[in-house]
């Protein structure tokens, strides 16, 4: 093989391996939706995980005495943890939509922290119900 061949094979070889690197490395928008979608992910998760802990922990709470919105909150202030993380999670997930925007991250958290509470409430609700199906039920 000779020098212009060698320099040739080089060339070609630096430009196919120039090609490939290039290919493989994910362009900025990609990059950003993969995150968006890990961070909407996390998200789903961490509510799930909320709304398990505040089910769990209506029946124990439930008090016929109460309102169903006292024993939403009283489930709530119990699942403290994983309603952070699922807080944090929106953070992350709220961070490309709002940017700096403090108004726009505090109204998200305003609304999520509200529809938080209406579906403990909404739980509470549903468990009573069920309580009071089946004490029917047995009557019959």
């Amino acid at each position: 093989m000779n020098r212009k061949n060698l320099i040739e094979l080089l060339a070609a070889v630096a430009a196919t391996a120039a090609m490939y690197g290039c290919a493989s490395v994910p362009a900025p928008q990609h990059t950003a939706d993969v995150r968006q979608e890990a961070a909407t992910e996390e998200l789903g998760s961490a509510r799930n995980a909320w709304e398990e802990c505040v089910r769990a922990a209506i029946p124990r709470l439930d008090d016929a005495q109460s309102t169903s919105e006292i024993v939403a909150r009283t489930a709530m202030k119990g699942c403290s943890d994983q309603y952070a993380d699922m807080v944090r999670a929106l953070t992350r997930t709220l961070a490309p939509t709002c940017g700096q925007d403090s108004d726009c991250a505090h109204d998200a958290l305003a609304k999520a922290q509200h529809e938080a509470t209406v579906a403990a409430t909404d739980d509470v609700v549903t468990a009573r119900v069920r309580v009071a199906g089946a004490q029917v039920l047995k009557c019959e």
